[in-house]
């Protein structure tokens, strides 16, 4: 018959690695995005954690600087003075010697607490210039240049990547070559078998469908954002 004259060169072991290999490329070709993926994934892992130790650490700082702010000598003899600070209550009947004594406490008092104020504010400045410090540490230490340098070159790793539709087209190319030719060459239960299997994996090949391991399946080819990394599951 014509058909096994056609495919009489491709029958038997030739055919059975058509399959075996075909098989192999369309498996290994989803592989391809996937290891792509987990590079931009580890990368945005590490960019993550660097700014998460950075933030914990700054964090940190800030709660040493408010603790001693709180329990800090100016702090708290400001706090004690304005607690025991009484307003000195003036009556026009009083004597102009007893309201200018008064009045002169009340100025003292208030000279008082501003000398205070001002002693709070400049150990505040000091904390504040200690702040700006430790955060230029801290840049210096968990600099993110390099974690996003390489964030930035796995997406467009990701993005630019095409071998593995070649690859995959290749494979499920020489997977329905092989298929046909076994089923050709075939006869009785066996055929209607094997043309089983070649319609479903032809089905699958003009449908779009993806079969990789740990039996996940998907529509068409997997989409990656650009800009983002892959959510952990």
């Amino acid at each position: 018959m014509e058909r096994k004259q056609l495919f009489a060169s491709l029958d038997g072991t030739p055919s059975h690695i058509l399959i075996v290999v075909g098989l192999a490329l369309a498996l290994f070709a989803p592989l391809i995005l996937n290891f792509k993926v987990a590079g931009l994934a580890s990368a945005q892992a590490d960019l993550d954690k660097v700014k998460t130790l950075r933030e914990l650490d700054l964090e940190e700082f800030k709660r040493q600087q408010q603790e001693e702010r709180k329990n800090s000598p100016e702090v708290v003899n400001y706090n004690r003075a304005l607690e025991e600070r009484k307003p000195v209550v003036m009556d026009i009947s009083m004597p102009i010697t007893l309201r200018t004594e008064l009045q002169k406490q009340e100025d003292a008092n208030n000279k008082k607490l501003q000398d205070l104020k001002r002693a709070v504010d400049e150990k505040d400045r000091e904390r504040q210039k200690a702040m700006d410090k430790k955060q230029e540490e801290l840049d210096k230490k968990y600099d993110t240049i390099p974690p996003r340098r390489l964030v930035s070159e796995e997406q467009t790793a990701v993005a630019g990547t095409r071998s593995h539709l070649m690859i995959g087209w290749l494979g499920r190319l020489l997977l329905l070559l092989g298929l046909l030719v076994v089923t050709l060459q075939s006869e009785g239960v066996r055929q209607k078998v094997v043309l089983i299997i070649l319609l479903v994996v032809m089905f699958s090949a003009l449908s779009g469908v993806n079969l990789g391991f740990q039996a996940q399946g998907h529509l068409g080819e997997e989409r990656i954002e650009s800009g983002a990394a892959p959510k952990p599951k």
